[in-house]
């Protein structure tokens, strides 16, 4: 746990420090997710519903950003499993790079850490997760805004083996007010 810890606190000082030789906006989205389990999590859950919330930091004027997120995902038994277990639900929160190779197109990575809620079919209450994304964010009517859809892969690496699944997240996204402008205006 020490060495999450320690791994959150050196990407949080190298995103900010990244994040403060930019002149763009952060973005925030809020989404919906729907997945499907993958590997041994497929022998007991149908299906993985969850939502989650993503802080997207530019990078100086790159076409790549730092990313933060959170998420809840709930994997919900099949409706004909008889056996013992009940849905699990999983908090993940990553860290990661989104790079876009078009205007709209972008591939990311995130690691981080999930942590079990319920103790369910998991061997670890909390354990390594990896995501690799490819996505697209396409603007809105307005251009202020943009709805973004990606689908990854998601895998928790654990003792007992891995809970993964693939999915697909839409989600609204918008952009943040630069901090030192916020500061600027308050000083003016």
């Amino acid at each position: 746990m020490n060495k999450i810890l320690l791994f959150v606190i050196v990407l949080s000082g190298t995103v900010f420090s990244g994040y403060a030789q930019t002149k763009s906006a952060p973005q925030l989205s809020i989404g919906g997710e729907l997945g499907l389990p993958t590997g041994q999590a497929s022998q007991v859950y149908g299906s993985v519903l969850g939502a989650s919330v993503k802080l997207e930091l530019p990078v100086a004027a790159s076409k790549f950003s730092f990313v933060i997120s959170a998420g809840l995902s709930d994997y919900l038994l099949k409706f004909n499993y008889a056996g013992t277990f009940n849905n699990a639900v999983y908090v993940p929160v990553e860290a990661g790079g989104k790079y876009y190779f078009s205007r709209i197109g972008y591939f990311e990575g995130d690691i981080g850490l999930s942590a079990n809620v319920n103790g369910n079919y998991s061997a670890d209450k909390n354990a390594f997760i990896y995501a690799p994304i490819i996505g697209f964010s396409a603007p809105t009517n307005n251009h202020k805004a943009t709805i973004d859809i990606g689908v990854r892969y998601e895998g928790r690496v654990e003792s007992g083996g891995a809970i993964s699944q693939v999915a697909i997240r839409v989600a609204y996204r918008f952009g943040l007010k630069k901090v030192e402008a916020v500061v600027k205006a308050k000083k003016g």
